[in-house]
């Protein structure tokens, strides 16, 4: 008995503090920080802006509630001896992810940052820190929550709001119009300006597409899919808790824009827009949220219950001593969390490197910028001239597709080159872009190319430069080009620039282009690159959705 005492007091002193704090579970959250502190940073920034999508930085988060409540409802798990496969598992999903940090932005240049494909690699490698640090048991346990991270990655909800948004609007627009014939306190003017009258005089409010009520429905289907992978029901109750709630909170949606006409109808225009507004839209979405999980019952849902803890057996006074050796156990925890932090710390360079996008497609993938104007291109040392259309636009990139040229003539420009062009193509559709390529064309026509490269021209945009020598002597090019997208009044468009030199003798003279020429020319091209891509950054999109 004494010895029992003993070994029992020996073993409290010396249990070691990571046995009464999560270190595992601070360890898994930090690692998950700090690979992707710029991406989760760019998702959590969005929060205070009034965008469709702002709602989509709470995801992060609930997905770290629904593993907190995981924990609690699954909290013993029988975890797998060989540990081997935890770590075959945890490695590979972290691996994944890398590859999508390293690999792809130098593949996609900036479509990279448009599509986000950043967060696709959030789960995996969330997945595999769960996979090193509890096993694949507890990972299979926690895969909704870890798959839950994908609600965050913007590119789908682009492609479903194209086509929903429209309509979401009309319908909050006439839901309101409707209310505003039972409390006349503001005029409909149409396209989703309102007048609203106060002491004596008149000022506009306009609903915008954000303003209307999409991202707080977008907010409930982030939080209604959290919820639904806890509740205890039929699959068909969740879907119709699921509308009903989408309903609700669009009903409350209306009234936020009532209630927004009605403060400024009787406190003015600077309390409605700068006091109610900015919290207005969170109050209803928290109220729309909490009503519906307390009506969850009424469709036959409900949260289970943690299990209960068993009651610890009290052993016999007779029973031998036995030690657990627990020692080896953490070592083995120790140096997963060691290697995950590593892997974490390393993949935390390429996400910190995404910050070169941020002047050209914003957190949710939209373009920030406009359309470039070649007419409106100043280079300096070179004179423009008139600007040109090509009519086969339509014929390789689109119904809606353009194509325009204009030429420069040298100044005091580069040396060597006389005169180079810029081709500006716009189209609806990048497929058409990677159809029809630069390279295709001249390898189409017979030219041999002697130099190819991609080069860095700004805004994190990698343009490629070539040269072409022409068969038969013909004139020997050197150019450049790069794609983007644009903003075109909301929906994204997308652009090809194609810088383009023509080397030869001025006179006419059939000379053979030197490699040192085609060097310069290539020098000179991407100098100019960066100038218009300069210019570009300050010719943004005009701001949508201000107003109510």
């Amino acid at each position: 008995m004494e010895l029992m005492r003993v070994d029992s007091d020996i073993g409290r002193i010396a249990r070691p503090l990571t046995s009464r704090v999560p270190v595992r579970a601070v360890g898994l959250v930090a690692a998950v920080a700090i690979a992707y502190h710029y991406s989760l940073e760019t998702l959590l920034r969005g929060l205070s802006l009034q965008t469709p999508l702002a709602y989509l930085g709470l995801v992060p988060l609930v997905a770290l509630l629904l593993g907190a409540v995981n924990f609690r409802l699954h909290p013993e798990l029988r975890p797998i001896h060989d540990r081997q496969v935890d770590w075959i598992v945890g490695l590979m999903l972290i691996a994944s992810a890398g590859c999508i940090s390293v690999l792809l932005p130098s593949a996609y240049s900036s479509d990279f940052w448009l599509h986000r494909l950043d967060m696709i690699g959030l789960p995996f490698f969330t997945a595999g820190m769960i996979a090193l640090l509890y096993g694949v048991r507890r990972l299979w346990a926690l895969r909704w929550a870890v798959a839950f991270l994908l609600l965050a990655w913007p590119d789908p909800y682009v492609t479903v709001l194209a086509s929903a948004i429209g309509t979401s609007t009309d319908l909050a627009l006439s839901a309101v119009a409707l209310s505003l014939q039972l409390i006349p306190i503001a005029q409909p003017l149409g396209n989703g300006t309102f007048l609203v009258s106060h002491a004596g005089g008149d000022f506009s409010l306009s609903v915008g597409s954000a303003c209307s009520g999409i991202n707080s429905l977008v907010g409930f289907v982030i939080v209604g899919a959290a919820f639904n992978t806890i509740f205890r029901g039929g699959f068909l109750r969740r879907i119709l808790w699921l509308a009903a709630g989408l309903v609700l909170v669009g009903a409350l949606n209306v009234i936020r824009i009532d209630l927004i006409f009605l403060s400024g109808w009787a406190f003015g225009e600077s309390f409605a827009i700068d006091v109610l507004h900015p919290v207005a839209g969170i109050i209803v979405f928290g109220i729309g949220a909490l009503g519906m999980l307390a009506i969850a019952p009424l469709f036959g849902l409900r949260i289970p219950e943690a299990p209960r803890p068993r009651p610890a057996a009290v052993p016999s006074p007779d029973a031998p001593v036995v030690r657990h050796h627990s020692a080896k156990r953490h070592y083995g925890g120790v140096t997963a969390l060691a290697v995950g932090l590593g892997l974490a710390v390393l993949l935390a360079v390429p996400d910190a490197s995404f910050a070169r996008y941020d002047s050209l497609v914003n957190a949710f993938g939209s373009p920030t910028l406009g359309t470039i104007d070649p007419a409106a291109v100043q280079l300096t040392g070179w004179q423009a001239g008139q600007p040109s259309t090509n009519d086969q636009a339509t014929s390789y990139f689109g119904d809606n597709a353009t194509w325009e040229r204009i030429d420069f003539a040298s100044g005091d420009g580069a040396p060597g080159l006389q005169t180079i062009y810029l081709d500006v193509i716009r189209t609806d559709d990048a497929g058409t872009l990677n159809a029809f390529g630069v390279e295709a064309c001249y390898n189409f026509h017979g030219y041999s190319q002697v130099a190819f490269q991609t080069v860095d021209v700004g805004a994190g945009v990698d343009a490629k430069v070539a040269s072409y020598r022409a068969p038969g002597g013909g004139t020997d090019w050197s150019l450049m080009w790069w794609e983007w997208p644009f903003n075109a009044g909301g929906q994204t468009r997308f652009e090809r620039l194609v810088l383009l030199a023509p080397l030869g003798s001025p006179d006419g003279a059939p000379v053979a282009t030197t490699d040192a020429q085609f060097q310069n020319a290539q020098s000179s091209l991407a100098s100019i690159a960066r100038a218009i891509v300069a210019q570009s950054m300050s010719q943004t999109a005009p701001a949508a959705d201000l107003g109510a």
